[in-house]
């Protein structure tokens, strides 16, 4: 599998501090195919992608390609948006200066 799920998957794991067995236990299978997943030498069905992420407290969602970047942006922005006096949504601002009351930001 040439993509970075099979690493996230593991990293999350980790993070959960949950061993392949724990993780086994909570989606039906086995240590082994688990850690053929998360090593890349296997590549799982969307289903298991699925119970992996669900047992670990997340949610898989697939995105449209061109909707990638600005779902990306926001991510990296904490969820953060600003609106312009005009009505128009870009990301939050970096500088100082660009925070003024014309770039109120707005949580969503």
């Amino acid at each position: 599998m040439d993509t970075l799920i099979p690493a996230f998957l593991r990293r999350q794991r980790n993070q959960r501090r949950l061993t392949l067995e724990m993780l086994s236990a909570r989606v039906g299978m086995s240590p082994q195919h688990l850690s053929e997943i998360e090593s890349g030498k296997r590549d799982p069905r969307l289903s298991s992608i699925e119970r992996m992420a669900e047992a670990m407290g997340m949610t898989v969602l697939i995105v449209p390609e061109a909707l990638a970047p600005d779902l990306r942006r926001y991510i990296a922005n904490n969820g953060r948006t600003y609106t312009t006096q005009a009505g128009k949504v870009g990301t939050t601002p970096t500088t100082p200066e660009a925070s003024g009351p014309e770039h109120a930001q707005e949580e969503i």
